[in-house]
């Protein structure tokens, strides 16, 4: 009897998502909670088992197509049939790895199959450069680094270009992650009328206690950075001044203030920006969200995410300094009221009791929905927050 498999909700009102990667091909048995495909949805890169045991008769999208909820994925033919695994390993790797990773890392196999370590599929994805296509000359069949490379060349050279007015253009389908962030960079800018102000924090006092502490952090494991600091020192801001921990609800004309403190974290990785949420940061020391950062952005960069530590922040936080940058004017987390920036810290000269001496600034650019907050405000929220970076002392008196 022939069944199918839709697309289900996976969680909080998803309408669609991508197809990443196949787990299985057509004409394979499968049997029950077999993975079957993985999908990237809301930023998230989830796997859906198969709910059937059987032969996968037809696989109705393929890799890079939107697909709806409630849309059919995979027919199944449902008699009694050995099943048979595609892919011999269970490590899941979507090529997402930052860094260089040694030969010495775990050949994973992909469904057709190809052998490559986790390094060259990363490469492979920056190159646009389909593994299945490409032939190994490493031991083993193994597919290298300069494999990549050189099939990169040759893509090129055979690159479906189409010209415009002035010369040829290269047309690249608007996918995965990158088509999330569009989409909220799109909704945040039709309804929020932003506006941003800019300070500087003097965190030379910060710096001393940072350093000192880092030490006994560092026994333990955590690399203790400055985001922490800032964290705490946005909930003082952010208990003071609760209108920019809201949303504000158009249809109902009410501006919503939360009354718990979950902290989004904006992330860089590989395939573009993604925000994790600290939740109940306001109940965490400075180590623990230290190590809670450290883990997640991890994951951020690996895309091993879960959906719900991706949902839920109420106030977002930007580290653009650690490229290089001083100030920017950050787009507000859609529909959260406020998203706070961090500069590039440096020495500078500055005015202290009197005399002109070095110290340590770290820039601020605060963006906020004018529609729920006004400047003053906004200005007032931001100098609690530099108040508490400047004086780290108030920040140990608040504790948690």
């Amino acid at each position: 009897m022939a069944k199918e498999f839709r697309l289900p909700d996976v969680g909080e009102g998803i309408a669609e998502a991508e197809i990443a990667r196949w787990l299985v091909q057509e004409g394979a048995s499968v049997k029950e909670d077999q993975e079957l495909v993985e999908i990237e949805t809301d930023k998230a890169v989830v796997t859906l088992p198969s709910p059937h045991v059987g032969k996968v008769t037809k696989l109705h999208a393929k890799e890079g197509d939107i697909v709806k909820v409630g849309q059919v994925l995979v027919s199944f033919n449902d008699a009694d049939a050995p099943a048979s695994s595609l892919r011999p390993t269970e490590k899941k790797d979507m090529g997402t790895v930052v860094g260089t990773i040694g030969d010495e890392e775990e050949i994973v196999e992909v469904p057709q199959p190809v052998k490559a370590i986790p390094a060259v599929r990363a490469r492979a994805k920056e190159l646009n450069v389909d593994l299945t296509h490409v032939q190994g000359s490493g031991p083993g069949g193994r597919i290298t680094k300069e494999d990549v490379e050189s099939a990169s060349v040759r893509t090129d050279d055979k690159a479906d270009v189409s010209p415009d007015s002035y010369g040829p253009v290269e047309r690249i389908p608007l996918r995965g992650l990158r088509r999330t962030i569009a989409k909220r960079m799109a909704a945040a800018r039709q309804h929020v009328p932003d506006v941003t102000i800019w300070e500087d924090a003097d965190i030379s006092d910060l710096e001393v206690v940072r350093s000192k502490e880092k030490k006994l952090a560092a026994a333990k494991g955590i690399k203790l950075t400055y985001l922490p600091f800032v964290i705490k020192a946005t909930l003082s801001a952010l208990k003071t001044h609760p209108y920019l921990n809201a949303t504000l609800d158009e249809e109902a004309e009410q501006i919503v203030l939360k009354k718990y403190y979950n902290i989004g974290i904006a992330v860089d990785t590989t395939d573009g920006l993604m925000v994790f949420a600290i939740k109940q940061a306001d109940q965490k020391n400075i180590l623990e969200l230290a190590k809670e950062i450290s883990a997640l952005a991890e994951k951020a960069r690996t895309r091993k995410l879960e959906l719900s530590e991706l949902r839920g922040s109420t106030f977002t936080i930007t580290n653009y300094g650690v490229i290089g940058a001083s100030y920017g004017t950050p787009i507000i987390n859609y529909p959260e009221v406020g998203i706070l920036g961090i500069g590039k810290i440096e020495d500078q000269p500055a005015v202290k009791d009197g005399q002109i001496m070095i110290r340590k600034i770290m820039p601020l650019s605060l963006a906020f929905d004018h529609r729920v907050v006004d400047g003053v405000e906004a200005a007032r929220f931001l100098n609690v927050v530099i108040d508490h970076l400047e004086d780290p002392n108030l920040i140990l008196l608040e504790g948690k």
